[in-house]
């Protein structure tokens, strides 16, 4: 299963993950970094009183490769 993982710093200066399941893998970083900003400029994201998405700071995919074992 492949996902974007997508580090924001809060409000307070410490880091907030957001898990997207199945992105679109045909955006290019700046469309990606595009949209976080958009999603950072709503300012309705807050939880007692700390801002979970002040800026977006990095984001990669990551795959997890399930094994069956029997």
């Amino acid at each position: 299963m492949l996902k974007l993982s997508v580090a924001f710093e809060t409000s307070e200066g410490k880091v907030h993950r957001w898990n997207y399941k199945e992105p679109n893998q045909e955006l290019t970083s700046e469309e990606i970094k595009t949209e976080m900003d958009k999603l950072c400029g709503l300012g309705i994201f807050e939880k007692n009183g700390v801002r979970l998405y002040e800026r977006a700071s990095s984001a990669k995919y990551v795959e997890t490769i399930e094994t069956p074992v029997f």
